[in-house]
């Protein structure tokens, strides 16, 4: 979202190409090892449809890399701007779709535990403890 507000500052320019090429490509690096590291974990923790998801948006990053479109050029970021545009919206849209897919089964793992017997008496002691010390007895 940070490179996107970015690039829309330098469309209606409220910052210049050099301020633009710093705030972006310093993360780069990051963005890489950390989508490394998400889908290592994700292997490792068993979840192979997510780690699928992140696996193809890392597929997709080690290909800008290869073709040398994964940083920002000040002198040439005018004519860069739709193809980083849409790049980011990209990432934006793979990173939205991975945040609902994770709350709905965070969402769905909650329910499940209550419609257990064991789960729903934990629940009712949670909700009898949160109560008991809201009103002070």
């Amino acid at each position: 979202m940070f490179a996107l507000i970015s690039l829309s500052d330098l469309e209606n320019d409220f910052i210049n190409p050099y301020d633009l090429t710093q705030r972006l490509n310093r993360f780069v690096a990051l963005e890489y090892a950390a989508q490394v590291v998400l889908v290592a974990v994700l292997l490792l923790g068993g979840k192979w449809f997510l780690a699928a998801l992140q696996a193809a948006m890392l597929v997709y990053l080690l290909h800008s890399w290869h073709v040398k479109q994964h940083t920002v050029d000040a002198t040439d970021v005018f004519r860069q701007l739709p193809a980083q545009k849409k790049r980011r919206l990209i990432m934006f849209g793979s990173f939205l779709l991975f945040f609902v897919i994770i709350t709905y089964r965070f969402i769905e793992s909650v329910i499940h535990g209550l419609l257990t017997e064991e789960g729903r008496e934990h629940a009712k002691k949670l909700f009898q403890d949160a109560a008991s010390s809201v009103h002070g007895y």
